[in-house]
């Protein structure tokens, strides 16, 4: 007889703790500055607008540095009222923080040696966290969410249709089209949706739009430059790319990996994005694998079961670095 099937566990279902819930009432109509990691991308810019908006005029969007491509095709309009984090601060020295999507020190430039008066007052985030994470007063932190705006609808009550278009943006976004969605997911976008002024439809073919066309050449070349092995009846795929590591990843999942391994490197250091297939994603802590990838680069890492990420300073070693990641994903026993 063959070996009997485990039954995937379910996950469970979740909602806002009271705490957050109060300490957000709190800062109703008060000074707030919320921002989110470098780069931001749609799931961050997405869950900033809709909490701004729920919290009062008196909250400000101060992002790190520059947002990402994506976000800001679909949200151009709303980000013209965004701030330079230090500005924020400067003309709001008493503001509470807000940070949203992100614990992570390196993708948290804003963060970097400051006081302790600069910490957040609140974290809401779907990453898991470490020792070396930012932390706040008050966190939200559920690393089984697809998006920290499946998270932000759950605090939102009554969303407007404004809020609804970002925060089902932001969910499609960081989900992969509902690849990484599970019932929460689910369960929010059913609420979602019939409050926003755009179909479901219209929504996707907004996300849908073809990627530029660098993005579309490092995927590319990621597939040219994958080298993969069998482990057992695993398919476990890597490459070293020049940019977009990311889609790159996702890239080699949807070509059949069942582990799939993507790096690149610049004078900054190293990046490393890291998934697995959806019925690996229970067996396998991808997160922890990550975050000892991420000691070798003289960083760190973290993420979600079925996605995640390291980086760190030391570029030069990243071959070494996707090396120690693929071995510490072929050891899992599934």
């Amino acid at each position: 007889m063959g070996k009997k099937r485990v039954a995937q566990r379910a996950k469970p279902a979740y909602s806002a703790p009271k705490q957050m819930m109060a300490a957000l009432e709190k800062l109703r109509n008060k000074p707030v500055i919320i921002t989110f990691h470098s780069l931001g991308d749609t799931d961050a810019v997405a869950s900033a607008l809709a909490l701004a908006a729920e919290l009062g005029p008196k909250a400000v969007i101060a992002p790190a540095d520059r947002t990402n491509s994506e976000s800001r095709r679909l949200m151009s309009w709303e980000m013209k009222k965004f701030i330079s984090f230090e500005t924020a601060r400067a003309k709001f020295p008493d503001a509470k923080i807000i940070l949203l999507d992100a614990n992570d020190p390196s993708i948290l430039p804003q963060f970097g040696g400051r006081a302790a008066a600069c910490r957040p007052f609140i974290l809401i985030d779907h990453h898991s966290v470490s020792r070396a994470s930012v932390r706040a007063k008050t966190e939200w932190v559920e690393p089984e969410s697809s998006s920290a705006c499946e998270l932000v609808a759950d605090l939102i009550i009554h969303p407007s249709s404004e809020q609804a278009r970002w925060l089902i943006l932001g969910i499609l976004s960081d989900s992969a089209h509902l690849m990484r969605a599970d019932a929460n997911t689910f369960a929010a976008l059913s609420r979602l949706i019939p409050l926003s002024s755009q179909s479901y439809e219209q929504l996707l073919n907004e996300l849908r739009h073809p990627n530029n066309a660098t993005c579309r050449a490092a995927v590319l070349e990621g597939l040219r430059q994958c080298t993969w092995k069998l482990q057992g009846e695993r398919l476990l795929a890597s490459a070293i790319v020049s940019s977009h590591e990311s889609h790159v990843a996702d890239a080699l999942i949807s070509a059949g990996a069942d582990v799939a391994v993507a790096g690149t490197s610049d004078k900054k250091g190293a990046r490393i994005s890291a998934r697995v297939r959806a019925s690996l994603a229970d067996e396998m802590d991808l997160p922890a694998i990550m975050r000892e990838t991420g000691r070798a680069l003289g960083g760190m890492g973290g993420g979600h079961p079925g996605a995640a990420g390291a980086s760190g300073p030391r570029g030069e070693r990243l071959e070494d670095a996707i090396g120690l990641a693929l071995r510490l994903c072929a050891k899992v026993k599934v």
